[in-house]
């Protein structure tokens, strides 16, 4: 239903209602600080507007195909009104809610994105769009996505657990090694003894400090993930607030996704060493380069060179 400005005006009374009677003021003139008593109410805006801004909306090309109606049908309190819109702002334009969504490019827009950029989209209002949110196959899916994002930080923190523990004993075995193989030899040994544990050392903290970039980058995900599921948990109730907090998070899910994918790839890529004892050494106590090899272990287990220099 288009109202024209004399149709406005001719509804200052109705049913015996006079305009002081009827509490609703415009609300685009509010923003203003202008307090002027409501004549009509869009019905996809949820807005309610004077003569002027009624007049203005219906000829511009958002709002042209809106449904305005006159006092007489308009929501009788504000809070019918409140109701039907949520208390979300636009990320760009603060103080202004947003309304609309672009399913060509996936962005939440208030009215000032759609003027401002002079949106050609086909948008789509989201009061009217989210109805149902909740079941929609979409959120089912962005629910699910969250679900394998928990369950696969939650294998690659027991993986990097699991590999940390293994290089702790990897490197208290192979120090006791090398002290006990020490012990077997005489004097002039001790230097390549020194050389052997400096060089298990520095190996154990590279693969350590690799493996902490790998453990924070995890816990990052995790928190952000608890995050993300924590306000879409809190969003259920309403698909207005699940419908944009959803398509807030599937951005940071799709990276924290890729991040924890790097790590898992990272973590097999991580050296594993264990020592290796110089037969000829132990035999000869002969004075040789090294008493040992502490090197990166295959896969199946067997040490890369199993004969010491």
């Amino acid at each position: 239903m288009h109202l024209s400005a004399v149709t406005i005006m001719a509804s200052l009374e109705v049913h015996g209602r006079t305009a002081s009677e009827i509490a609703q003021h415009c609300d685009l003139c509010a923003e203003g600080d202008e307090n002027i008593p409501a004549e009509a109410y869009c019905t996809v805006c949820n807005e309610f507007m004077c003569t002027q801004c009624a007049t203005s909306h219906q000829r511009s090309r958002l709002g042209r195909n809106h449904k305005l109606v006159d006092k007489d049908s308009m929501p009788r309190k504000q809070s019918e009104k409140d109701q039907e819109y949520v208390n979300e702002y636009c990320k760009d334009h603060p103080r202004e809610l947003v309304k609309y969504f672009c399913p060509t490019h996936g962005d939440l827009l208030c009215g000032d994105c759609v003027v401002k950029n002079s949106h050609t989209c086909k948008l789509q209002v989201i009061a009217e769009v989210s109805k149902g949110y909740r079941k929609s196959t979409e959120f089912k899916q962005h629910e699910e996505q969250l679900k394998k994002i928990t369950d696969k930080i939650s294998k690659t923190k027991h993986n990097i657990d699991s590999k940390t523990v293994s290089v702790e004993d990897s490197k208290s075995q192979s120090v006791k090694q090398v002290r006990t193989f020490q012990a077997e030899l005489i004097n002039a040994i001790n230097k390549m003894s020194d050389e052997i544990t400096t060089d298990i050392e520095t190996k154990a903290q590279t693969t350590l400090a690799l493996i902490s970039n790998l453990k924070t980058t995890s816990k990052s995900g995790e928190l952000k993930v608890l995050s993300m599921a924590n306000v879409i948990e809190n969003c259920k109730e309403n698909d207005v607030f699940l419908f944009i907090a959803t398509h807030r998070t599937k951005e940071i899910v799709t990276n924290v996704s890729k991040q924890i994918d790097e790590a898992e790839n990272a973590l097999t890529s991580v050296p594993q060493y264990s020592f290796t004892e110089n037969d000829k050494v132990k035999s000869l106590l002969q004075k040789t380069t090294n008493i040992g090899l502490y090197e990166q272990m295959l896969k199946s287990g067997v040490n890369t060179n199993q004969h010491g220099k």
